[in-house]
């Protein structure tokens, strides 16, 4: 499986790389690319190009924020229209819940931007869910 990251309002992007490549490799997807997002124009522009040439988009960071900056609110208003086959919130006992959406064959997996969270939901429910739909 063919997979993007797309870094918004993302801190210690490198250690949340590093984990991510890890986990990667442990459920043998491929990483594309690795881009980032300044602002919600930027954010939708990747996610749309992005989508073109993976099945699995990851974004790291905006969870925290709760203004209009925010990633969930973004997606949100981008998915208002369409009608996505699953939604889920990926619980995080550490602190920021991530959020998978699935529409078609293609996944956006939304993961807060502190590497022992990401380590933590992706060892979670998602690493099996992934395993099944590969």
């Amino acid at each position: 499986m063919e997979c993007s990251i797309v870094y918004y309002s993302a801190r210690k992007t490198s250690y949340c790389e590093k984990v991510l490549k890890k986990s990667f490799s442990e459920l043998g997807l491929n990483l594309g690319t690795a881009v980032f997002a300044t602002g919600r124009e930027d954010l939708g522009e990747l996610l749309t190009r992005e989508f073109k040439t993976s099945d699995a988009v990851f974004t790291v960071g905006g969870l925290a924020f709760e203004d209009s900056r925010g990633i969930r609110d973004t997606v949100s208003q981008a998915a208002a229209g369409s009608s996505p086959g699953l939604c889920r919130r990926l619980k995080n006992p550490q602190g920021n819940d991530g959020f998978l959406i699935r529409a078609g064959s293609q996944i956006l997996v939304m993961l807060p931007d502190e590497p022992s969270q990401i380590e933590e939901i992706m060892r979670g429910g998602l690493a099996e869910y992934i395993r099944t739909i590969r």
